[in-house]
């Protein structure tokens, strides 16, 4: 199923909301807390909405496409900061070597030595408050900040 999302300028983002956790989702979701363990789960698994979801969609969706976070990021005037800059509100996306947008969360604090703290959904899997670099490598090396200016 789709909703309608849209950005502050009105342009519609694509999105889709799933019902149904797969084998694989409620597998890699029990093995979490073994290869994460100073990551705290907040919720448990749930395919309606995914990380970019949580961030900017106000858990409602899955939004999937890379191109869409650019869409939202100069609608809403998110605006790059660096990480010495980061506070709690701010969001972080995680980039692939590609470039592509693959994961996202929200900063809810920093952590000894300046790191920040995020807030995240891992795919189906739950909701996490994790230090930065304290999840899933597949998400990518490369890690931007913004800060929203409405």
């Amino acid at each position: 199923m789709i909703i309608r999302v849209e950005t502050s300028k009105r342009t519609g983002i694509d999105n889709i909301q799933e019902f149904e956790l797969s084998a694989f989702e409620r597998n890699w979701s029990a093995e979490i807390p073994k290869k994460y363990p100073r990551a705290v789960q907040r919720t448990q698994p749930s395919p309606l909405y995914n990380c970019h979801g949580l961030t900017f969609a106000s858990r409602r969706t899955r939004i999937i496409e890379s191109y869409s976070l650019s869409q939202i990021i100069g609608d809403d005037k998110w605006a790059e900061i660096d990480i010495r800059e980061v506070l709690a509100g701010d969001i972080v996306i995680y980039f692939s070597a590609d470039g592509d947008a693959n994961h996202s969360g929200v900063v809810v604090g920093i952590a000894d030595l300046g790191v920040p703290k995020v807030f995240s959904k891992w795919g189906s899997a739950g909701e996490y408050i994790h230090l930065l670099n304290d999840c899933p490598p597949l998400y990518g090396p490369q890690t931007r900040f913004y800060r929203c200016h409405l």
